[in-house]
């Protein structure tokens, strides 16, 4: 009696101290004394659970408390339970069970559901202790629970739902013995389980119907409740039993569950059930029974919940959860497509179902709906279909391809984002239809940038079933095109005189021209990977109608000239079959002269109003394009218009003359470019290079004037207006024509140097004496047509990159004028590349103007466009100009003087192109014969810089991260961005090394210059996919062999020590993948220096030390780990018989066994190493030993410790009910919690 008054004491106190935590008045420091009481209460009291079972059972109490008082209960479970009596552990589970027996509240009471969910978890806290062995009769009470009402059964289903989230799903037991003990007993018992859901589901299923059919709704929603979370439950059933529980009593499940979504009560969680079942992996047997939801009766239920409407048509509420439906739905139908095309056409047999027609009909009225995130979801269903081989060429499927393209052609065209807010509460008094696309963009999307974003990948999803239909039909869909381009040129007659200067991008007359050119480039991108074509003289008539139509509306324009690009391929095809006597092929030559006519007629095209700003940003927008058209046509077509390049060439001539405010230096070089494009095909050295010599001499004399200004910062500073305030008035700034003066010259160079290279075929190199020699393997040596005539001005350039770097010396920066005093910072859109942040997409013929940029965002531009022009033009030109560069006496002395100048004091960001735009290409493209002479000096000087840089600045960021500077809640500071910036070089710079070392692919960074944007308005396409992962890491921890250049590298005093160090060191910086690309270099890296005899004790000490802490940093991570212990036990291998104190190092592994050490030498001395393949035995004792050593995620750093004791071995069989095995009794006495053998068992 006495207890019982001190646990209602108790209980009082902790009440009010919860109630004073929960109060929104209460001040903070009242608040902070009160949690810690409890917390201190939990954690030290002895009563802490008769506590908590007062507080929960009382109803004086509020919500609050009694959640506490479960809270409680589950404290002591999950903490206390392998330390207090018998008695206890009895009375707390006998106590659960009466709550369970008498439950929290109403099932339809939603308010509860927090205490429904925390009495769930302490019945499931006890089970994970307890059951199976030594709680067998917790199925049946569970089951006597479910029969005293709705809200009893809601709660055993709770129960059964956490189970499985921390037994199969989530997999949170501490216990990994506990685990799949609980796992076997749920699989011995599974077929009892399913029979009761699917008890349950009918059960209420017909009670929620009888009940709402005589107007009980309160009654009603007690049986909805229950049936919600039974089929909530078997969610979390069905994504990993076996098949059999599912299709049990012939499909019974997915049979109730297809009804179901019929029934908007219900159909959201029926689908949610069905979408995981239809979505599961496995083997053929796995999957072929799901084929059943192919029949007609389960896909006319599908088909017609399709097209349920909305229980109230104009209200939000209700179309909302018709729109999550939906979503929901096509997860279901695209599970059942991925099954289908898994099975289609294998050994087994399997062919399309009978009644695939109904899919068929459902996913093409769900790719109408107004929605364009369901209409995007059925869309993808689609690609599933269209990319599957056996499918494709189904007649259902090609009889479906008209109708599907006709269906999405309209939703191609861009939509602009609702300027009008919208809300649940204002959607029906919207002037917008509640079921309209407008809305359903309103209720999905809070910005228009993140609209912008989904419509991008949405487009380009709708555009790749044209591909892939122009693969299986290409008559049909180039036919589409074809009458809709006929369509729209026909009305764009009509509307010449109206829309000559006054549509913009949002006119609905622009809009369909754009989705009508994306398209036809779309269709025609395909035309020549198919055998069936569209007839060629059908082509050329349409591109010439496209010729014919005239307009000086820009963005008119410029849309003709997207289709001229995307038709010019049936000018190729028509130069196939050019003959004599062939009209379609001589009409096609006749074509190209006025093509080319089009496109130069656009670079001269003049607005009607030149001041008006909109009007002029159009026309250079148009020129801008026509200018990268001509690029792409050179590029993609060189040899048909090799015969006019006079022709060309004169054209461009007169436009160079040209005063620069008509053609920008840029569209200029463009122009240059596509030219040299051309003569490429020439195949005649001598008259490629007397063209190029023409273009480069222009600017020869540039370059040589520029000799004084590239002399010093200051000089530069004077020249390009640094150290003067900025001019707002561009107009008036003498120093903005110097700046374009560099600018032009060093991207007329850089163009050159990108495009102009030998021919392909080594003959007609041979003929057209570009060859000077073969290497010691045979290979032809070309030399390049441009090389003398960029070689002199390289000079120049490199003086450029020094000055460049020397601007960040003290006395340049002192020198900057207030205005400038930051212009050496990262510009915006790079530090949102950098930072991953992505970008919204436009359109690049949009005229609005958001702002105008500064005088100081020109100048910082200007910056940028040099520096980065640069380093492309140096990266190019090692590929580009081969031995002629590198056999340049002194090259590496230059490069060293003018790249590499005063790389001690510059940002990463400007370290960043030397390493990965120049360093990278150029390295990679080095003849061996060179690798003395230029890479070896140029590695001497830049290990060691790049190894103290890059172990300074993670010293720093490590500091930053110690002190707090650097933790989740920052996102939008200076050295967040440091530490981005930092971690980013590090991988370039082990990216180059792996290049030197191993070898290794380079990217497309090199060619990525200042005149990118050639051919930025002509994409051919946008792919969605991003790089793919290497899958072969492991394998190359393995095989990888150190190059002719890597070798020459470690065996170089003034090389080796800092590339180990580097590697060492980076193995155990705090990035996982860094810690990645060390690993698999420092592998080759050890196996070859060990080789070689260039180890010694201090290296193999450091070097083994290095992955012990690495694995101390990165352990946690799974792909970390792997490579981790398998460099270990490499280095191990290799070292331990010459370095014996590597034994001494594992010894200073905290908690380690002597034995295990000496078990792992025995292994490595006895076992020779074969290869360089590693035993899984040294693996495993490796991975024993360093257990200690590895960190902990973020997210288990401060969790309490909780114990799972194992329980007695489980029988192999299920259980039949009869007497216990004569050895449990030895097993139970050896067991900790053997006194508790009979624990939780009913006596009957």
């Amino acid at each position: 009696m006495a207890q019982h008054g001190v646990t209602e004491a108790l209980a009082a106190e902790l009440a009010k101290a919860v109630d004073l935590i929960m109060h929104p008045q209460t001040v903070q420091q009242a608040r902070l004394e009160a949690y810690m009481a409890c917390e201190r209460f939990k954690e030290e009291s002895p009563l802490c659970a008769q506590v908590g079972l007062y507080l929960a059972s009382s109803a004086q109490f509020n919500q609050q408390v009694r959640h506490f008082g479960l809270q409680l209960i589950e404290y002591t479970i999950k903490f206390k339970w392998n330390c207090i009596t018998h008695e206890e552990k009895v009375y707390i589970k006998d106590n659960a069970i009466k709550m369970l027996n008498v439950g929290v509240g109403p099932a339809e009471d939603r308010s509860l559901l927090h205490l429904k969910d925390a009495l769930s978890r302490i019945i499931v806290e006890m089970i994970k202790r307890e059951w199976p062995q030594q709680w067998s009769d917790l199925l049946p009470e569970l089951s006597q629970a479910c029969s005293n009402g709705e809200a009893q059964t809601e709660l055993v289903l709770l129960v059964f739902l956490r189970l499985v989230e921390d037994v199969a799903l989530l997999q949170t037991i501490e216990s990994n013995q506990r685990r799949k003990d609980m796992y076997q007993a749920l699989n011995n018992n599974m077929n009892d389980i399913f029979e009761f859901f699917l008890g349950l589901v009918e059960q209420h299923v017909n009670a929620f119907r009888e009940t709402t059919r005589i107007g009980n709704y309160h009654k009603a929603n007690a049986h909805s409740r229950v049936v919600e979370t039974v089929l909530l439950t078997l969610s979390g059933f069905v994504e990993w039993v076996s098949i059999n529980h599912i299709m049990s009593s012939n499909g019974k499940l997915m049979h109730f569950l297809c009804i179901l979504l019929n029934d908007r009560a219900f159909q959201y969680n029926a689908a949610e059930c069905l979408a995981q079942i239809t979505n599961r992996k496995g083997q053929t047997k796995e999957r072929k029974p799901l084929l059943q939801l192919y029949g007609e009766e389960p896909l006319r239920y599908i088909y017609t919940a399709s097209q349920l409407p909305p229980a109230q048509a104009n209200n939000a509420q209700s179309i909302e959860q018709q729109h999550n439906f939906l979503k929901k739905l096509i997860q279901v139908l695209n599970g059942m497509v991925q099954q289908l095309v898994a099975l289609w056409g294998k050994d087994d047999g399997i062919q399309r179902p009978q009644h695939l027609e109904l899919m068929f009909e459902c996913l093409l009225l769900l790719v109408q709906h107004p929605s364009l995130t369901v209409a995007h979801g059925a869309v993808l269903i689609w690609q599933l279909l269209l990319k599957h081989d056996p499918c494709s060429k189904d007649y259902l499927m090609v009889n479906y391809i008209p109708k599907l393209i006709h269906t999405i052609a309209p939703r191609i065209v861009k939509i602009p984002y609702p300027s009008s807010t919208i809300t649940n509460t204002t959607i029906s008094s919207s002037s917008t239809s509640v079921n309209s696309t407008e809305a359903y963009i309103r209720l999905e999307y809070d910005s228009e940038e993140e609209f912008a974003i989904f419509f991008f990948r949405c487009r380009t999803d709708f555009l790749e079933i044209f591909r892939q239909s122009t693969l299986v039909q290409p008559l049909i869909t180039y036919g589409y095109c074809e009458q809709w381009l006929q369509s729209r040129l026909r009305h764009a007659q009509s509307e010449r005189e109206s829309s000559n200067m006054d549509c913009s991008v949002l006119d609905p007359i622009y809009l369909e021209w754009d989705a009508l050119v994306c398209v036809l480039d779309g269709v025609l991108s395909r035309i020549l990977l198919v055998a069936e074509r569209p007839s060629v003289a059908g082509g050329l008539r349409l591109l010439e109608e496209c010729l014919k139509l005239e307009t000086i509306n820009p963005l008119i324009y410029s849309i003709l000239l997207s289709c001229i690009s995307a038709l010019f391929v049936f000018l190729s095809m028509s130069s196939c079959q050019l003959t004599p006597n062939n009209c379609v092929a001589m009409s096609g030559v006749a074509l190209l002269p006025r093509v080319l006519d089009k496109i130069f007629r656009a670079l001269v095209l003049k607005p009607p109003n030149e001041l008006e700003k909109v009007q002029m940003k159009s026309a250079k927008n148009l020129r801008r394009h026509a200018a990268s058209l001509l690029v792409k046509l050179a590029h993609k077509y060189p040899l048909l218009l090799l015969p006019v390049f006079e022709q060309i060439n004169t054209h461009v001539e007169c436009l160079l003359k040209e005063s620069p405010t008509q053609l920008c230096r840029m569209m200029r070089t463009t122009l240059q470019e596509a030219l040299i494009l051309i003569s490429n095909h020439f195949c005649d050295f001598e008259r490629q290079t007397i063209f190029i010599e023409h273009i480069v001499q222009q600017k020869r004399t540039e370059w040589l004037s520029f000799s004084e200004v590239f002399k010093t910062p200051q000089e530069f500073m004077r020249f390009v207006g640094l150290d003067k305030p900025p001019v707002f008035h561009i107009d008036s700034d003498p120093s903005v024509a110097n700046r374009a003066r560099i600018l032009d010259a060093l991207n007329v160079v850089l163009g050159v140097v990108k495009r102009c290279t030998w021919p392909d075929d080594p003959d007609r190199a041979q003929r057209g004496g570009f060859i000077i020699g073969c290497t010691d393997l045979g290979n032809p040596i070309c030399r390049n047509p441009a090389t003398k005539h960029v070689v002199p001005l390289l000079s120049q350039v490199l003086s450029l990159m020094r000055v460049l770097n020397e601007l960040f010396r003290p006395e340049a920066l002192a020198a900057l004028s207030d205005g400038y005093r930051n212009i050496h910072g990262m510009l915006e859109h790079e530090k949102k590349l950098l930072m991953g942040i992505c970008a919204v997409p436009v359109d690049p013929l949009d005229t609005t103007i958001k702002t105008e940029p500064t005088a100081f965002e020109k100048m910082q531009t200007f910056m940028m466009l040099i520096t980065e022009g640069c380093y492309h033009l140096m990266g190019s030109a090692g590929p580009s100009l081969g031995r002629d560069l590198y056999q340049l006496l002194g090259l590496s002395e230059a490069i060293i003087s003018n790249v590499f100048c005063c790389m001690d004091i510059i940002p990463d960001f400007r370290i960043r192109p030397i390493i990965r735009v120049f360093l990278k290409p150029f390295v990679y493209s080095c003849p061996p014969c060179f690798y003395d002479m230029v890479l070896v000096p140029l590695f001497a000087h830049l290990t060691p810089l790049m190894c103290e840089r890059l172990t300074r600045r993670w010293l720093y960021i490590s500091s930053l991260y110690e002190s707090g500077q650097l933790n989740g809640e920052v996102n939008d500071t200076q050295e967040v961005l440091e530490d981005q910036l930092n971690r980013t070089l590090t991988r370039e710079y082990l990216d180059l090394l792996k290049i030197a070392l191993v070898g290794g692919q380079i990217g497309a960074d090199h060619v990525n210059a200042a005149g990118a944007n050639a051919v930025a308005m002509e994409n051919e396409e946008h792919s969605m996919d991003s790089a793919p992962q290497s899958r072969a890491a492991q394998s190359a921890l393995l095989s990888d062999i150190i190059s002719e250049l890597g070798g020459k590298l470690l065996r170089n005093d003034l090389t080796g020590n800092y590339i180990l160090m580097t590697l060492i060191k980076a193995i155990a910086w705090n990035d996982s993948m860094c810690n990645m690309k060390a690993v698999n270099i420092a592998a080759p890296v050890m196996r070859f220096m060990n080789v070689e005899q260039l180890m010694d004790e201090n290296k193999a000490v450091s070097a083994f030390t290095a992955v012990l802490q690495g694995m101390q940093v990165h352990g946690q991570h799974e792909a970390n780990q792997s490579g981790l212990i398998t460099l270990g036990v490499q280095f191990y291998e290799l070292l331990r018989p010459k370095y014996p104190i590597l034994s001494e190092v594992l010894k200073h592994i905290p908690s380690v066994n002597a034995a295990d050490i000496q078990k792992f030498d025995e292994k490595v001395a006895v076992a020779s190493v074969k290869g360089n393949k590693v035993d899984r035995a040294k693996k495993d004792i490796f991975k024993k030993m360093t257990a200690q050593l590895v960190g902990r995620s973020v997210n288990q750093l401060f969790r309490h410790e909780v114990q799972i004791a194992n329980l007695p071995p489980m029988a192999s069989q299920k259980p039949t009910g009869g007497k216990r095995n004569s050895n449990s009794n030895d097993i139970m006495d050896s067991n900790q919690n053997a006194s508790l053998s009979q624990l939780f068992r009913t006596e009957k």
